[in-house]
């Protein structure tokens, strides 16, 4: 789940959702049965028929990954085809349960139909033609009551929701357990581990690094770590890569990582287990996601600094911020306030998250903050107190020829929905922070549950908000 959505509701009221176009028919082709072998076995959430079709077309994702996510997306429907030839083709899906959407694409070798060449799997921006309808404020609080009743009695939802817009608070809840065993509530000041969030802190102590003439974007990472294991690493990949994954950094969760997860205590730990691999120059690996590079400037901000990693957010992000509930202090340290974390078992039930848990937060996600503290970080971002305004457009903006990704920030959204931020993702942790600049908000829901559960409730909302208030 960690590597699909890293990256990664009941029916919504019929009056709340536009009209969508008829379902379009798959190609009768190579790419076209890929596509249809992959979604009815998606939607029939039956591990058997899911290792069906991981065996006929030799793919690496287990069944329970995708069982965990149509727990959370429903049945998915294609709204777009785009043929390429009978060997390519691009789906945009629609979800059943919330507003996403996503986009599947794959290549054929024409010389073999159940050989994969390329495939991908992914959110996707919501299209202009199935927009939904945007209502007022008032109209939206209501909605937004009836949707978290619905969410929270199905387990689909436990957390915080909090809105800004015009530097006014419009919006708050609270809603589930923030600790199952013991039937505590969520309350407004409860912390949420928000995964892969946290890569935000870690960029802009970079950028800060830069503005001070420290750190240079185009400078390899050897520059910074010179003891660093593999030289051919070190003397290949810049900052600007590791930024925008596009180095081939790869991946921390590894099976040599999970081996030694509660031995791996700081920032030198990961270099040290990870330090000797080369880095992925293939076409796929060059621009995955790669929680590692993340570790990586983290480790450069400590030596260039001189000051410990979460000294240093504390002390250059946190505290301008003003962001007095947010910190990566270890699982064994107890923090009040901090939540417990709920994942799907095997048999679909709620289970506590614990044993998946790193030591502690790391530069690359983990930590633990408040839909608050993440409210007052976007007005901090916004007017300049963390990155001067020309860092920060630079980092919000497209540095990858797909677009999705700026330095340490999603991009995402088109026309009015633009918008810029990160989530997070890992078993029994989801968080999602947004900044909608045309619509002068920030969006933050933060969750205890798997993704997609604050996800969906951060789209639904976004999606509605009114375009005049």
């Amino acid at each position: 789940m960690r590597r699909l959505l890293a990256v990664l509701a009941l029916m919504l009221p019929a009056m709340a959702l536009a009209a969508a176009p008829p379902a379009p028919a798959l190609p009768d082709t190579p790419a076209g049965h890929f596509v249809t072998v992959f979604l009815n076995a998606y939607n029939s959430a039956d591990p058997v028929e899911l290792e069906r079709y991981r065996k006929l077309y030799n793919r690496t994702a287990p069944p329970q990954t995708w069982i965990d996510l149509h727990a959370m997306s429903g049945r998915m429907t294609p709204a777009r085809v785009e043929s390429r030839g009978p060997n390519q083709i691009s789906v945009l899906l629609s979800a059943e349960i919330g507003d996403g959407f996503w986009q599947e694409q794959v290549s054929i070798d024409p010389a073999d139909p159940l050989k994969v060449v390329d495939a991908s799997f992914g959110p996707a921006d919501r299209p202009p033609e199935f927009a939904v309808p945007r209502v007022p404020h008032a109209e939206l609080d209501r909605m937004m009551a009836q949707k978290l009743a619905q969410d929270v009695a199905a387990d689909r939802f436990a957390g915080t929701i909090m809105v800004m817009r015009h530097g006014k608070l419009i919006y708050q809840s609270a809603s589930g357990l923030s600790d199952r065993a013991t039937k505590l509530p969520v309350g407004m000041d409860t912390r949420f581990r928000i995964g892969s969030a946290n890569k935000m802190f870690t960029a802009i102590g970079i950028l800060q690094l830069v503005e001070q003439g420290r750190i240079s974007l185009d400078a390899p990472a050897g520059a910074y770590l010179k003891d660093y294991p593999n030289a051919d690493f070190a003397k290949a990949v810049t900052i600007r890569a590791l930024l925008s994954y596009t180095g081939g950094a790869g991946d921390i969760f590894t099976p040599e990582y999970d081996a030694k997860r509660r031995e791996v205590r700081t920032l030198a730990d990961y270099v040290k287990l990870f330090g000797n691999r080369a880095p992925d120059t293939s076409a796929e690996g060059k621009t995955a996601y790669a929680n590692y590079g993340f570790v990586l400037l983290g480790r450069i901000i400590e030596v260039v600094s001189g000051e410990d990693y979460y000294s240093y957010v504390r002390a250059h992000i946190f505290a301008p911020a003003q962001m007095k509930d947010s910190d990566s202090l270890p699982e064994e340290v107890a923090v009040p306030n901090r939540s417990r974390g709920y994942t799907k078992g095997k048999d679909g039930k709620l289970v506590d998250n614990s044993d998946t848990l790193p030591y502690r937060g790391s530069a690359a996600g983990g930590g633990y903050t408040t839909a608050a503290d993440l409210i007052r970080f976007g007005e901090a971002l916004r007017s300049g107190k963390l990155l001067s305004k020309a860092m920060l457009t630079m980092a919000t903006s497209p540095q990858r020829p797909d677009g999705w990704y700026g330095f340490g920030f999603w991009i995402g959204g088109l026309g009015p929905a633009h918008n810029w931020g990160h989530g997070g993702g890992a078993p029994g942790m989801n968080a999602a922070f947004r900044v909608y600049p045309d619509l002068d908000a920030v969006v933050v829901a933060l969750a205890n549950l798997d993704p997609l559960a604050a996800d969906n409730e951060a789209d639904y909302y976004s999606n509605r908000m009114a375009l005049g208030e």
